[in-house]
């Protein structure tokens, strides 16, 4: 498959995947008026499934434009938190109880002080 077919599956997958995880937000705060970010959790784990299901069906190693359009671009766009569920899962299975867990303290941790940083230099150059 060409390359800019392949960049084209991505694109259109990520396209409707980001309208995808607007739409779970803006319909989550709209339905439950609270400050726990629902809308998130919901697009997250609706992507945690979906990786499974698409890596579970064996669909991502027959179909190459399924693996680009659904879980690269739509999957991609919805959550990376597919991706991170799926890569420690991968661990788990291999019996690699180090890495899997690994992924998750560094993921955890360094992404939430990746936040914090950024919203340091955010307010410092604002």
């Amino acid at each position: 498959m060409p390359i800019i077919l392949q960049i084209c599956f991505v694109a259109l997958g990520g396209a409707l995947g980001a309208v995808a995880r607007f739409a779970i937000a803006v319909g989550m705060g709209a339905l439950i008026k609270h400050p726990f970010p629902f809308g998130t959790l919901i697009a997250n784990l609706l992507g945690c499934f979906l990786i499974g299901v698409l890596i579970g069906s064996g669909l991502d190693s027959k179909h190459h434009a399924a693996r680009l359009g659904f879980g690269v671009g739509f999957l991609g766009a919805l959550t990376t938190f597919s991706t991170f569920g799926a890569e420690t899962m991968k661990h788990v299975n291999d019996d690699q109880w180090g890495l899997a867990v690994g992924n998750v303290a560094a993921n955890l941790v360094c992404g939430l002080a990746a936040v914090m940083l950024g919203l340091w230099v955010g307010k410092r150059f604002s």
